[in-house]
């Protein structure tokens, strides 16, 4: 790949991800009503630019480097990034603005929705013309679904703890999908 993005997923992102929840209570709250304090909305806004320009920009590599670009694809990818960027964008003060608040939520929930879209397309999209299984990277991002399905349900709230767990593992995983995608190329030269 041209790019290594390991500093950002291996540091910038956790290091924002972890400053962000630092001295807040991971289930008591979460990083909308963190990032709209007095003091706290820039690194907000750095932390969700940072991550969903990162993930957006990951995203497009991967495909160009698979060799999987679709029109679908694509636009799932820049959707993600369109709503992260206004998920965090959007001021969450219920009490004051109550549809930016409605909106914020919504974004919120839709970028992570369209990014997870996006990479179970591109998984199906690599074993169709790759002649692969991706069964392990399947597996990851199924994992990732169900414990923040079971988080969320457990907590009873999106919460900090299910934030960072979303980010990082969404990290990771991009990680793991790129040596898996080295090792396909270089087995296929």
């Amino acid at each position: 790949m041209r790019k290594s993005y390991d500093f950002f997923s291996f540091f910038l992102i956790p290091a924002l991800t972890f400053c962000l929840a630092a001295g807040n209570s991971l289930t008591g709250t979460n990083f909308s009503v963190i990032g709209n304090r007095e003091g706290h909305r820039a690194l907000f806004l750095l932390w969700g630019a940072v991550s969903g320009i990162y993930f957006y920009l990951y995203g497009r590599e991967l495909m160009e480097y698979g060799e999987c670009e679709d029109r679908t694809g694509r636009a799932c990818l820049f959707l993600s990034l369109v709503l992260f960027l206004c998920g965090i964008g959007l001021p969450y003060l219920p009490g004051k603005v109550p549809v930016l608040s409605r909106l914020h939520v919504w974004a919120s929930f839709g970028g992570p929705f369209c990014l997870f879209f996006f990479l179970y397309r591109f998984l199906l999209l690599l074993e169709r013309k790759q002649g692969i299984r991706m069964a392990g990277q399947k597996l990851f991002q199924l994992s990732t679904a169900v414990v923040s399905a079971f988080l969320y349900l457990r907590i009873g709230i999106v919460s900090s703890l299910l934030e960072m767990f979303v980010t990082l593992s969404t990290c990771v995983y991009l990680a793991v999908l790129q040596g898996r995608l080295e090792k396909i190329r270089l087995s296929n030269h």
